[in-house]
């Protein structure tokens, strides 16, 4: 069976306030590396467009991105800017963005255009995020039953179709769970799954994990892992 990759751009836009938003994090740092995955490249340029008053940097990655500022989960060259003070991602997700602020020790602020949610990255929290993210991988690749947990809430939903083929063709078994408000204790009453994959607020997968007896990982994350490394 032939895979074919295609390009699927984001397209909204980039509000006033969202911008504004943006614009408060930055405001501390003087010359700003821009990067973002592929899907927010033409968020990125934007904004860039639309904020004067700051010097920004889009360098273009040696190895396997195609664009100037797309950055991989296996490449963050583009922002490789040793005189910047901080990285501004657009970005969904952790994975792409967790190896910034490892490998070059900077500040990384996240913006997701979809969302209009800010995050700042520190080495500190980059080096929390992988640990967790790597864990919930490694039980997804090793699961024999994965089960999704999908919110009914407006911009807490991933596609899952995909995902959901790609395990169940590596004989995974895979259920579904949906539900407005994502309630910890009855997931843990699913005794046989081996591990979850949240398609709801990106957080419940970091900041709630200890809640769950099994591991837990974002859509987001498992997905750049997957197509990206096969």
């Amino acid at each position: 069976m032939e895979v074919i990759f295609a390009e699927a751009r984001f397209r909204g836009k980039l509000s006033e306030e969202f911008v504004k938003k943006i614009y408060d994090e930055i405001k501390p740092f003087k010359k700003i590396n821009l990067v973002a995955a592929i899907q927010f490249i033409d968020q990125m340029n934007d904004f860039k467009d639309r904020v004067k008053d700051k010097e920004f940097v889009i360098k273009q990655s040696l190895y396997r991105a195609m664009y100037p500022g797309q950055i991989l989960g296996c490449d963050v060259y583009a922002a490789d800017c040793k005189d910047c003070d901080a990285t501004l991602a657009f970005e969904q997700g952790m994975f792409h963005v967790l190896g910034i602020p490892l490998k070059y020790g900077k500040p990384v602020i996240t913006a997701d255009p979809e969302t209009e949610n800010i995050e700042i990255i520190s080495p500190e929290v980059a080096e929390k995020y992988r640990k967790r993210i790597l864990q919930g991988i490694g039980a997804v690749i090793t699961a024999k039953k994965v089960m999704f947990v999908e919110s009914t809430k407006s911009g807490q939903t991933h596609g899952s179709k995909l995902l959901k083929e790609r395990l169940r063709k590596e004989g995974k078994r895979v259920y579904s769970v949906v539900a407005d408000e994502i309630n910890f204790d009855r997931l843990n009453e699913f005794r046989e799954i081996d591990a979850f994959v949240s398609t709801a607020c990106q957080r419940i997968a970091i900041d709630d994990m200890n809640k769950v007896k099994k591991p837990m990982i974002n859509a987001e994350d498992l997905e750049s892992y997957i197509f990206e490394n096969n």
